[in-house]
């Protein structure tokens, strides 16, 4: 059976994008990158809210890039070949290479969507987010472990990861990396 795992970059109070949207204060480094572009390798499928598609367009360009180091490249060619669900609350279409949209009503049959991806699949159900696709996998307990890479500096005011949760989850680190950049992996997984 597969594990959910939340792979999200943020800045140190929790911000995943400055209050416009943003996303240039993001830590790159060649390290970091390796790391992303093994993660997807060890999965089997990438999830994402409707929001988050809008990252096909700088995907399939970014696999193509001849400017761009071949690290940059790998993880757009990975990224553009791993099957991918695109979760939406109403039909929409997508143009991303071996992307497909789950269109579910509710959180409930969200739930019981990657309830059977995750028995479908025998690696990683890796998400990429959205915010808000990321907090409603938190919200209904989905998550299985979340790869959080710290970005080093305070965003003061965006879209938080954890604003709305109520419910106290317990978490163990499983892992930890300092990158070039100053950016830091926590990898923890959801205590149960």
């Amino acid at each position: 059976m597969g594990r959910v795992t939340l792979q999200m970059m943020m800045s140190l109070d929790g911000m995943l994008s400055g209050p416009k949207g943003e996303m240039d204060w993001i830590a790159l480094d060649d390290p970091l990158n390796q790391d992303h572009l093994a993660r997807l390798g060890r999965a089997d499928v990438v999830i994402m809210g409707a929001g988050a598609s809008a990252m096909s367009t700088y995907w399939t360009a970014a696999e193509h890039d001849n400017k761009a180091k071949e690290v940059f490249r790998a993880l757009g060619r990975a990224i553009n070949q791993i099957p991918k669900v695109i979760y939406s609350h109403k039909t929409r279409s997508v143009d991303w290479r071996n992307a497909k949209v789950h269109v579910v009503a509710d959180d409930r049959a969200l739930a019981e969507d990657i309830a059977r991806l995750k028995r479908d699949s025998e690696r990683s159900v890796l998400c990429y987010g959205g915010v808000r696709f990321a907090r409603t996998l938190l919200k209904q307990h989905l998550v299985d472990e979340l790869a959080l890479d710290i970005c080093p500096l305070i965003l003061g005011v965006g879209e938080s990861l954890f604003t709305g949760l109520t419910d106290r989850t317990n978490l163990r680190l499983d892992e930890s990396v300092k990158y070039d950049s100053g950016a830091v992996l926590m990898r923890y997984v959801v205590a149960r």
